[in-house]
């Protein structure tokens, strides 16, 4: 009998479909910055949702082949760890070295939180990098370095983004952020690698609970090169740097026309 959850440890189905879905064509060797174009190109490419999980009460399953399907082929949204095991399996088709981590999202709260939500840490040349695409907006999108102190790092390819600074307590990292207006901390987590299935139930309780913040209405977003695009609740935002948008989506074929055409997610 087949291990049950064996499609977590799974390769990606088709590197070359994955790169055409992100519009990455530069070359494939695992380098830092081969590394930050992928992030780049995942980041504004493949939007952040919480639609299968808030609309249909469906938890997504984390085997590859499932998310490969959902998210390359039908051109779905996905959650933060459908989105980072996704990439990570990419990155280890390419022949990066990465472990993955469970992460605790703070959003400047100072009460203790349920960790929900991973990433991973990439070594490139001795060198370690977090690196995180499934996190929405707050996403770094470039890796961040974990070995050059605390200053701050851009992680930004426009102004609408956090750029990041680390504090380590213990064994612990703790980053900050900034986007041009207000400091919070974001994330913690202790750099130490995690085995995938631990994944599942985080995945559920982020996914199902009532208490999980991704719950409590609808929430598309997606990096854009000169700004970002979100949907929360019934309200889409378009930014650039020239300017906000906003407008309210009244029915169900405004947002379906939403998605379509500013996050290119097909709606079935």
């Amino acid at each position: 009998m087949a291990f049950m959850f064996s499609g977590l440890y799974e390769p990606i189905p088709d590197v070359d479909l994955y790169l055409e879905r992100i519009d990455y064509h530069s070359d494939r060797k695992p380098t830092l910055d081969h590394l930050k174009e992928l992030i780049r190109k995942n980041q504004t490419h493949i939007p952040y949702g919480n639609l299968d999980f808030y609309q249909n009460q469906n938890c997504p399953s984390l085997a590859i082949p499932d998310i490969f399907e959902k998210i390359i082929i039908r051109h779905g949204c996905g959650g933060c760890f459908e989105i980072n095991m996704l990439f990570f399996a990419l990155l280890q088709s390419l022949g990066y070295d990465l472990f993955p981590v469970t992460v605790k999202c703070l959003f400047g709260s100072a009460d203790p939180v349920v960790p929900t939500h991973c990433a991973a840490i990439v070594t490139i040349n001795d060198g370690r990098y977090y690196v995180d695409v499934g996190l929405g907006l707050p996403s770094p999108v470039v890796p961040v370095a974990l070995d050059e102190g605390s200053e701050w790092q851009p992680a930004a390819i426009s102004p609408h983004y956090y750029s990041y600074k680390m504090h380590q307590e213990g064994d612990t990292i703790l980053f900050e952020g900034y986007n041009g207006s207000k400091r919070m901390s974001l994330v913690s987590f202790v750099p130490q690698p995690v085995d995938l299935v631990d994944f599942i139930p985080l995945n559920y309780y982020a996914c199902m609970a009532e208490t999980s913040p991704v719950t409590q209405g609808i929430i598309v977003e997606l990096s854009r090169e000169n700004g970002s695009a979100r949907i929360v609740k019934d309200q889409l935002t378009i930014s650039s740097d020239e300017k906000v948008e906003k407008r309210i989506l009244e029915t169900d074929d405004d947002l379906n026309t939403a998605l379509w055409e500013v996050f290119g997610i097909k709606v079935s």
